[in-house]
């Protein structure tokens, strides 16, 4: 009887730890609090008892997938790596402190709620369409389907591609700085969704503009890239030749609501009519094609052409601007 009031007390303790992550997102999220694990401590031990019922911790994939039902909890912790042969679906509304939320936690931390150890959920596929649904501390091996708004990564990630259903889906989501996705992202109801990279990480970036990439890639956040990229490759789109890195997002009546910096030492545009638009490359751009342009854009760096004909071919929008020089090189 003494060992099972401990394994208790425990999994209580667990559950509190674990609910006391529900911070709110942040760009650059400070150590989470947990309110919720110091007054549970302070609480009788049926009050603590009763947290057990508002989350599943499990250690077998079938109770795991049952806890990401629309009959399950608000979050499901893994105590290990999981493995399951069929598509998970989570799904189902929840409340945690009076908002909709759902959190998958892969992880389990110590008291003063640092990461210890991280888990690998791996399925062919997850589809998500609980509001809000957060992949927390571990990773998820497959692909994510996202039907629902809030999708979000948190010192975690997905081993796998990203497909969301819409674009309202996609601008709702957010990942923190120690996240990832390894795969590309997506968004269905995009009329360049079989043409584009919609990316999230630096590498994904580099890829998306070089000669093996697409003739759109859109940023979704800020990066830092260490090395210079190359603009490479020609592309054709509406039958023309055509280049373009959108660094914003936007509203259904094309109004920009955010715009994103990519900074690298170097861009070098070999790729005709490759056009920057909406954000700022922070860096020297070399335009070795004619046709580059900037569309509400700027250039905090220098531009260098390297040809007469580079720079007679260039455009630029009043409402851009290079802050460096602007000549022949």
């Amino acid at each position: 009887m003494k060992k099972f009031v401990t394994f208790l007390a425990m999994m209580v303790l667990v559950v509190g730890s674990l609910a006391g992550c529900g911070a709110k997102e942040e760009a650059a999220p400070a150590p989470e609090a947990a309110p919720e694990a110091t007054e549970a401590a302070a609480e009788p031990a049926a009050a603590d008892v009763d947290a057990v019922t508002t989350a599943s911790i499990v250690n077998d994939a079938e109770a795991l997938v049952n806890a990401l039902s629309a009959d399950g909890a608000w979050i499901a912790a893994s105590l290990n790596d999981l493995s399951y042969d069929k598509e998970i679906v989570v799904e189902g509304e929840f409340i945690n402190k009076e908002k909709v939320a759902r959190k998958l936690a892969l992880y389990t931390q110590d008291e003063n709620h640092k990461i210890t150890a991280s888990f690998k959920l791996t399925a062919p596929k997850m589809t998500v369409k609980s509001e809000n649904f957060r992949i927390q501390g571990g990773t998820f091996v497959g692909d994510v389907y996202v039907e629902a708004n809030g999708f979000n990564l948190r010192a975690g990630g997905v081993d796998g591609n990203v497909y969301f259903a819409s674009k309202e889906a996609l601008d709702t989501f957010l990942m923190n700085d120690d996240a990832f996705i390894t795969g590309t992202v997506k968004v269905a109801d995009v009329d360049v969704v079989t043409s584009a990279s919609l990316v999230v990480d630096a590498n994904a970036l580099v890829k998306g503009l070089s000669a093996d990439g697409t003739w759109i890639v859109a940023a979704y956040n800020n990066m830092a890239i260490a090395n210079e990229i190359l603009v490479d490759g020609e592309f054709i789109h509406r039958d023309a030749v055509a280049r373009k890195l959108a660094l914003y997002t936007q509203d259904e009546e094309r109004n920009i609501t955010a715009s994103f910096t990519v900074s690298a030492p170097k861009m070098i545009v070999k790729s005709e009519n490759f056009r920057i638009q909406g954000g700022t490359f922070k860096g020297d751009v070399v335009v070795e094609a004619n046709g580059f342009n900037l569309v509400a854009a700027q250039i905090d760096g220098n531009l260098y052409f390297a040809s007469q004909e580079a720079m007679d071919t260039f455009v630029i929008s009043d409402d851009s601007t290079v802050t460096g020089e602007t000549a022949v090189q």
